[in-house]
């Protein structure tokens, strides 16, 4: 595969995932996604073979990209607690097609979600926290940061600022993790509706 191949196949891609994030997969052409790029169908089929294969390289190269990004931030994080990681245009986009993609049903972005699933269960139980249900709560955990990148742009002119932009996702952020240091219910009043739900439970299975 030649350089001119290299480039048009990476400008097939972003230009796919451009169009997957604004409309969907569904309402998405292999003609809309050549006009965007500027080649012919004929050639997104020699390189993709087809919508569902170019979706799936799509997906694959934005979760590999996303991984990136939390690891070098992890990283940074650890190593100045004051770092405050920058949501450039970039990253921004690959967040708003994994949450469009969770919606659409691709199977990659299902498969990813159990992953960080696992992953959060994982480190629950790695961790030693005393954390009820560690796949519940890994899944509920995931469940709402997920919302928060399918529902950004609503979010984000609820709180008045101008969706896809770093100054929205960093307000979102913010006020996410006050909700997770700073549960809205007493820790009295939590244990008693896990009681309360697990005598139910016990109930319907008896």
């Amino acid at each position: 595969m030649n350089a001119e191949d290299l480039t048009a196949r990476a400008r097939i891609r972003d230009a796919a995932i451009r169009l997957f994030t604004e409309r969907g997969m569904e309402k998405t052409s292999i003609l809309d996604i050549a006009q965007e790029a500027g080649v012919s169908g004929g050639l997104i089929r020699h390189h993709f073979g087809s919508k569902d294969g170019l979706r799936e390289a799509c997906d694959t190269y934005v979760f590999d990209e996303l991984l990136k990004f939390k690891e070098e931030a992890l990283a940074k994080g650890h190593a100045d607690p004051g770092f405050v990681p920058t949501f450039d245009a970039r990253q921004l986009l690959f967040r708003r097609y994994l949450g469009r993609a969770m919606v659409d049903g691709s199977e990659a972005a299902a498969a990813q979600f159990v992953g960080i699933v696992d992953g959060t269960e994982r480190y629950f139980r790695e961790a030693g926290l005393d954390v009820p249900d560690p796949r519940g709560v890994g899944a509920a955990l995931a469940a709402m940061t997920g919302g928060l990148m399918i529902l950004q742009d609503h979010v984000a002119r609820a709180l008045g600022e101008e969706p896809g932009t770093h100054e929205a996702m960093l307000r979102m952020m913010s006020a996410a993790g006050y909700l997770f240091t700073h549960p809205l219910a007493g820790s009295e009043l939590l244990d008693k509706a896990r009681e309360v739900l697990a005598t139910e439970s016990a109930k319907r299975k008896g």
